[in-house]
């Protein structure tokens, strides 16, 4: 007769992996999972990690809570949207800024802009910058390697944010505060889930006096092999500067995401007419 599963919402006894052995059972999990696209059933994976159901239960279950595995109706775990974003953003921080480095150079002469380069951090909750070519411009926009900025209200943000999987963007939603910290910044959940969709159609973000007074931003997707988004493609400066030329900007910015991505390996995205900023 075999032991029932663990119900969710039932109390959770104390594991038996502990410390380091919990930690092995949960990587030898997702080494599993990425080698078997039909993914594993709970007593499959007890079965190849001779792990007690119950203990390994809970692991499962707190992988699928933060994203990295998902459980289907079949019963069957499989990776999930937080595993391929970790790997992505693990991949695209070593190789993204020697292989992007000559599109922003020439990217930023075109525009007089500063061009950019951001991902996702490993959390998932906040885009971090992992490359930048800064305009010659007096006045301009700067950051530096590793500055982080919030989803909600940055170019850099909302762009990796319209591309997330539902699942994600929901959790995102779920736990996220916003605050307003520009005249322009969109506080409310509506409002930006509308944005979300028009990025994903245009295959554009644009932000203007959203997260400081007086910057905008656009920024475009970089897809990677497998054909999901790696990073984006950003061109920050003063909004006196980038409003006026946002078509032009918008064009360049789109087609030099699209010419780094081939680089990456990716297919040939469908061709999306740029829209005027709303």
């Amino acid at each position: 007769m075999r032991s029932p599963e663990p119900q969710p919402g039932a109390p959770a006894p104390r594991p038996r992996d502990a410390g380091p052995r919990a930690i092995g059972r949960v990587l030898e999990s997702l080494e599993i999972l990425a080698r078997e696209r039909g993914g594993q059933t709970l007593s499959e994976l007890s079965h190849r990690l001779s792990s007690p159901k119950s203990s390994l239960f809970y692991l499962l279950r707190s992988l699928n809570r933060l994203g990295y595995l998902v459980r289907g109706e079949d019963g069957r775990y499989r990776l999930g949207p937080g595993a391929f974003t970790f790997a992505m953003a693990a991949l695209s921080n070593r190789e993204l800024p020697e292989l992007s480095r000559p599109f922003l150079e020439d990217l930023a002469a075109k525009c007089g802009e500063t061009a950019l380069i951001g991902t996702l951090a490993s959390d998932g909750t906040v885009a971090v910058y992992i490359d930048r070519v800064e305009s010659h411009n007096p006045v301009r926009y700067t950051v530096s390697v590793g500055d982080q900025r919030p989803l909600y209200c940055s170019a850099l943000g909302k762009l990796l944010l319209a591309y997330m999987s539902p699942e994600q963007q929901d959790e995102y939603f779920r736990t996220a505060k916003f605050k307003s910290l520009a005249r322009h910044t969109i506080t409310d959940r509506a409002t930006l889930r509308k944005a979300l969709v028009e990025i994903r159609r245009v295959g554009l973000s644009m932000t203007r006096d959203e997260l400081s007074e007086g910057s905008a931003g656009l920024a475009a997707p970089i897809f990677g092999r497998d054909g999901q988004v790696v990073a984006a493609l950003v061109v920050g400066g003063p909004t006196v500067r980038i409003v006026p030329n946002l078509a032009r900007f918008g064009k360049m910015t789109r087609d030099t995401a699209r010419a780094i991505s081939r680089v990456l390996g990716a297919g040939e995205e469908p061709a999306v007419a740029v829209a005027e900023a709303r």
